[in-house]
């Protein structure tokens, strides 16, 4: 059970660790998905949603750092050659980021309804 744990604060700082990477390296490392801008939108949904899942008391500052993340990093290439920072970039990060925080937080809620509870007579 530890071992479960552990993956699941470790899997989006892995996440996060190559979305720097593709975000500053060369273009032809990254993914694709076909359109850029849903690249980037999974990519920080995905990103939002594991750090939720994995940080739940946490998610005021999670969606501060999804937003100023993606802003910090797309300033960081200009440092990057070949790389051109753009704010319709940030924004479809940014907007990933939150609903990947959303949809997990009101996931998270609906398995906590949904769990199975020992009532009245029932065993635990």
């Amino acid at each position: 059970m530890r071992s479960i744990a552990f993956i699941g604060k470790a899997a989006p700082w892995v996440l996060a660790a190559l979305i720097v990477f593709w975000t500053l390296g060369p273009l032809g490392d990254r993914p694709s998905l076909g359109h850029a801008k849903l690249d980037r939108f999974v990519a920080y949904f995905c990103l939002g949603s594991l750090l939720t899942l994995a940080y739940p008391k946490r998610r005021l500052w999670i969606a501060l750092a999804l937003v100023a993340g993606p802003a910090i990093l797309e300033l960081g290439q200009f440092l990057a050659p070949g790389r051109d920072p753009r704010l319709s970039d940030v924004v479809s990060k940014a907007a990933g980021g939150l609903i990947g925080v959303w949809v997990a937080a009101i996931a998270a809620r609906l398995a906590r309804g949904l769990a199975p509870s020992a009532g009245p007579g029932l065993p635990s």
